[in-house]
């Protein structure tokens, strides 16, 4: 091993922005107007539905139960998951019941309440029988891969990508499950995610600790993570591009591989990882005026900077430097107003560009399944369906002329496959009788006997008549009115 020594000076990076990926996108599948399904269904296409069918099948057929899942059905399942996100219910079950505070005419019409429980209950992705020992999310791999590649096929032309982690709820027992303070989301499984600025997720794995399958073991796990997202994303589309992420990340090392391969790359930094970089500490730039800046250049192309703002920040960059300086408005509480502070253009470039992941895990954390299953992997299978409806959406944006917002989008989705993939009932097929409402009954308010078209049974003495309680809505004799209402 041969230790390296950096010589630093003061100095600014001058060089060229990337330009990018080198063809541009094929828009043949926009070249006419695409429905909100349409657009979901480039993710979650045949291909993909027929994976999740086949194992779900399978996983039934080895409990001994007869599934017959079908694509068609699955899509009817797939809406209701999605109309949980909008119309949330204490108890899936509610969705059902025939009370008029709960009852869902569109969800109870599509699907039966059995039916999808047993559905539920046997909704796999993977052969159990053929499952990676070393791999914690081989129950899931499969679906990963393949939403990766449609991801990755479909990312908007842009430049800039951020990656971040991004965290799925979870408060069951399991061994990757992670807890951070101070996160909206403290306990749940993490996922590593390359996104656009706009929200858009290209590329996303799941953290499972050490594993020997991962690549460039000499780096840290987060480089390791980065370097593996740019090979994906240059593989897909071959190109230059700048990669923006957090301290977790950034190292001088990291910014020299990615160097070596092209691409630029911008993000804060932690102090321990740049201690021999000869700058002004942070108690020192602490004491001079905010704005102040301080910063250094090594021989092969990075820049370090260390900028005094509420607190003291510093940033590694290999394709931004100091100018062109910039001004941002920031309140004073000295002077009790705000004020023009002074801010390098690689701080710029990171608050520009950082927040993709954020984004998005704001868009699937406004409208999440509201259905939750018991077993360890329903977390992360929903939030695989969440992450591609939601970059179904960032792709509506990009390419329609009149887009609408996320929640418009997602009803239609949810509409199209519960009527167009929906099986109603059979006729004569009932369930259990529904409890009606007991304080109501006995109010004594408006309880109106009217006559109604055909004969049914009295709830009060079981006989046939003709009349029924407009309020209660319950067959009933005038003469039983009293006594049924009257507790």
């Amino acid at each position: 091993m041969t230790k390296i020594v950096c010589k630093w000076k003061k100095a600014d990076l001058t060089v060229q922005p990337v330009a990018g990926r080198v063809t541009a996108p094929p828009n043949d599948f926009f070249t006419e107007m695409r429905t909100p399904t349409e657009i979901l269904e480039l993710f979650l296409d045949d291909e993909v539905i027929e994976l999740i069918v086949k194992y779900s099948n399978l996983y039934a057929d080895s409990k001994g139960v007869h599934l017959g899942l079908t694509s068609s059905e699955f899509k009817c399942f797939l809406g209701i998951i999605f109309l949980s996100g909008y119309v949330s219910v204490p108890r899936r079950r509610m969705f059902w019941e025939q009370r008029t505070d709960v009852h869902n005419v569109l969800v109870s019409a599509a699907m039966r309440r059995d039916r999808f429980e047993t559905i539920f209950s046997n909704l796999h992705v993977a052969d159990n029988a053929d499952l990676d020992p070393v791999d914690k999310f081989s129950k899931l791999r499969p679906l990963i891969s393949k939403l990766n590649e449609r991801c990755m096929k479909f990312v908007p032309n842009e430049t800039y990508f951020s990656f971040d982690e991004f965290m799925v709820p979870y408060f069951g027992r399991h061994g990757c499950k992670q807890f951070i303070r101070g996160k909206p989301i403290r306990f749940g499984y993490k996922f590593w995610c390359g996104a656009t600025c706009l929200g858009y997720i290209c590329w996303f794995q799941p953290y499972q600790g050490k594993n020997p399958n991962t690549k460039h073991e000499e780096y840290s796990v987060g480089a390791s993570l980065v370097l593996q997202f740019s090979e994906a994303l240059t593989e897909a589309h071959p190109g230059r591009y700048h990669f923006v992420f957090n301290n977790f990340f950034t190292s001088i090392a990291l910014l020299d591989k990615l160097s070596s391969m092209g691409h630029q790359a911008t993000g804060t930094v932690r102090k321990d990882h740049i201690d021999k970089v000869p700058l002004e500490s942070d108690v020192a730039l602490k004491k001079k005026e905010r704005g102040t800046f301080d910063y250094r250049i090594d021989g092969k192309g990075n820049i370090v900077c260390r900028w005094n703002d509420n607190s003291v920040v510093a940033v590694a960059s290999s394709g931004a430097g100091i100018h062109p300086l910039c001004l941002v408005s920031r309140y004073s509480q000295k002077l009790k107003k705000k004020i023009q502070v002074q801010q390098p253009n690689m701080i710029k470039v990171y608050n520009q560009f950082m927040g993709g992941v954020d984004r998005a895990d704001e868009n699937i954390d406004k409208y999440r399944a509201s259905i939750r299953g018991k077993k360890w992997y329903s977390s992360p299978l929903l939030f695989c369906f969440e992450l591609v409806l939601q970059n179904a959406w960032q792709l509506h944006k990009t390419y329609d002329e009149k887009p609408v917002d996320f929640l418009e989008f997602r009803r239609r989705v949810v509409c199209h496959y519960l009527e167009t993939h929906g099986h109603p009932p059979e006729p004569g097929q009932k369930g259990r009788p529904q409890k009606r409402n007991i304080d109501s009954r006995y109010d004594g308010i408006n309880h109106v006997i009217v006559k109604q078209g055909k004969q049914t049974r009295c709830t009060e003495c079981h006989k046939n008549t003709t009349f029924r309680c407009e309020k209660c809505d319950v067959a009933l004799h005038v003469k039983c009115s009293v006594e049924y209402h009257t507790e």
